[in-house]
């Protein structure tokens, strides 16, 4: 539950004893102050600060530091820091392009623990933080750990054999592909997980504008369920009026519905082929050993370029 105060009332003392008193009424055990956010300093923000955390005496103060920001977060570190006396850090926006190099600038200069690291909106995505890993990610070493915990919590084991299993007997058809859309939905932005694996930054610059575009994924999505259950487990009878149709009802062009069955004939083919599926497996394989040179780890591992043209060149029917 959460406490909305008078939208009339601005004195923040006021506002956190009117809280506590909720708390108590609703017998909560942990009460957390969401105070106003700042990516600079400001003084009259400080002063507020100083007045509520005097009054509140939390047993933990925790700055939330934007680590795209930079090194401009480390100066405001150090001034909330020197104001109310800062018991830890929360590192937020690692799932985009910064590395987090802030991180250790923090640390140095407060002296205080970075305790956990956001990923994400979702409660779900903030972790406890992991200094080895952190320094893997500035190095450009990823954090292959991480993805795999990730991935562990949010697939089911089964689900994911059975569509493997699928896969290698060609018996792989627009329901499994729907499944697959839903599972990879359900990991959330596949940019930030990608982005723990080694040497992705790279590999990034190399792949085209939109490649992690989720309104593309949405509209591929919305063609497959305007599929009736017949074409979806035969593809081969979706011809021109069924096209028509399924384009209508998807809110989609006939070239995206075109488009999307070529590159899914494409993927059956090389799913059909003993040797690119066996490429494909192999470089997989590569998750088993997690602490091998090259990125992707063990014996038999790849990169995740590799592991691109081991699918077929990089296509991709979303």
């Amino acid at each position: 539950p959460c406490y909305t105060p008078e939208a009339t009332e601005t004195d923040v003392v006021k506002v956190a004893k009117d809280a506590l008193a909720w708390a108590e009424r609703q017998q909560g055990t942990v009460l957390i102050f969401d105070t106003a956010g700042r990516q600079e300093i400001d003084e009259k923000l400080v002063a507020e600060l100083k007045r509520l955390h005097d009054f509140v005496n939390p047993k933990e103060t925790l700055l939330v530091a934007d680590s795209a920001t930079g090194q401009q977060a480390v100066s405001v570190a150090t001034h909330f820091n020197d104001a109310v006396g800062i018991t830890g850090i929360i590192l937020t926006k690692l799932d985009g392009d910064a590395r987090g190099g802030a991180a250790l600038s923090m640390r140095a200069v407060t002296g205080k623990p970075i305790k956990y690291a956001g990923e994400g909106e979702k409660l779900d995505q903030l972790f406890e933080f992991h200094p080895n890993r952190m320094a893997d990610r500035i190095l450009g070493m990823g954090d292959i750990v991480g993805m795999v915990e990730q991935v562990a919590d949010k697939v089911n084991e089964a689900d994911a054999m059975r569509s493997m299993q699928r896969m290698q007997e060609g018996k792989f058809d627009f329901t499994d592909f729907l499944d697959q859309m839903k599972m990879i939905q359900n990991l959330g932005p596949l940019e930030g997980l990608l982005g723990l694996m080694p040497g992705f930054s790279k590999i990034k610059k190399q792949l085209p504008n939109g490649a992690f575009d989720t309104k593309k994924i949405k509209r591929t999505e919305a063609i497959v369920l305007s599929m009736t259950l017949k074409e979806r487990q035969r593809p081969e009878i979706i011809k021109g009026s069924r096209r028509q149709r399924i384009a209508a009802g998807s809110g989609t062009s006939l070239m995206e519905v075109n488009q999307l069955i070529k590159q899914f004939g494409e993927m059956r083919k090389m799913m059909k082929s003993p040797t690119k599926m066996g490429n494909m497996m192999k470089q997989m394989g590569g998750l088993k050993g997690l602490s091998g040179p090259g990125g992707m780890g063990g014996p038999g591992g790849g990169s995740l370029k590799d592991i691109m043209k081991g699918l077929g060149g990089g296509k991709f029917p979303f």
